[in-house]
């Protein structure tokens, strides 16, 4: 199983993106690593942050584990990791807006987006996706793997 953590935070960004997302309430989405640690994309860069390192503005967070086989794990945490201290990319907050930009492009990330072209390199979801699109939300990645994980938000 591939552990994904999608949490709500308090504060103006959040609700922004919130509205930017047709109302869907996580803000932000990570993977919880074999060790228990947190790895993502968010505004000082990709890192791996201890359990809790957010508590106090956490609104909501849900973890849903995604099927994957062995092979599909260790793709997918090899690729996240390798990824660790790549920045944070502010351009995907203004493709919600101005869609211009490769969503998988592997310069700089934004939550989500890493997430998605990590379960892309393990074969979970497809590397080429039926229609182009310039960004993926928390709430695209949820809706892209749904057939893959528990049931029970």
């Amino acid at each position: 199983m591939i552990t994904l953590r999608f949490v709500s935070h308090t504060g103006l960004f959040n609700w922004a993106c919130t509205i930017a997302q047709y109302g869907f309430w996580s803000t932000h989405c990570e993977a919880m690593l074999p060790d228990g640690r947190l790895l993502g994309a968010i505004s000082d860069g990709v890192k791996s942050r201890d359990p809790g390192y957010d508590k106090d503005q956490i609104k909501k967070e849900v973890f849903l584990n995604v099927r994957a086989t062995v092979e599909q794990e260790e793709i997918f945490y090899a690729f996240i990791e390798s990824q660790i201290g790549k920045p944070y990319d502010t351009w995907a907050i203004l493709a919600y807006f101005y869609p211009s930009r490769d969503w998988q492009a592997s310069d700089a990330w934004y939550c989500s987006e890493l997430l998605g072209t990590a379960l892309s390199e393990c074969g979970i979801l497809p590397k080429e996706m039926a229609v182009k699109f310039s960004r993926v939300t928390p709430r695209d990645l949820l809706l892209l793997i749904s057939t893959r994980t528990e049931a029970g938000l």
